[in-house]
């Protein structure tokens, strides 16, 4: 949270980004579906024009995991590796609830895209957690 509020201050007071552009997540609220819905609703928000610089900060957990380990053996997919951003409501490893996944990067790549679509490329993506490598141009 300390991180957040940082970041948060630093856009506020020295770039001197007004609070109701910033969206924050945090204590219990950064879950998988928060996390994705706010991404996936920069595309859509109206007060954000084609060409708006967009900040995209997560500062949490991240995990990764082999294709093989999901992939069958001998498939083109079974090879590197899955890397993830891990959301307040995953899943633990050795549970039996019902799975609530991480957010892989493929899907992280896949919003980015979308929100690179419809409001331009002017988004800089700040990932404070390991195994973040996975999130590309």
């Amino acid at each position: 949270v300390a991180d957040v509020e940082q970041m948060k201050n630093f856009l506020t007071v020295d770039l001197g980004v007004p609070n109701d552009h910033i969206q924050c997540l945090v204590g219990t609220q950064p879950t998988r579906k928060n996390i994705i819905d706010t991404l996936l609703k920069l595309s859509t928000n109206h007060q954000i024009q084609h060409g708006d610089n967009i900040i995209v900060y997560f500062s949490g957990h991240g995990s990764t995991y082999s294709c093989s380990d999901i992939y069958p053996a001998g498939s083109i997919a079974d090879t590197g590796a899955i890397e993830a951003l891990c959301p307040m409501d995953r899943t633990p490893n050795d549970s039996s609830y019902i799975s609530t996944p991480d957010i892989s990067d493929r899907e992280f790549n896949i919003i980015l895209a979308e929100i690179s679509r419809t409001k331009g490329h002017h988004i800089t993506c700040i990932l404070d957690c390991c195994h973040s490598s996975g999130v590309t141009r």
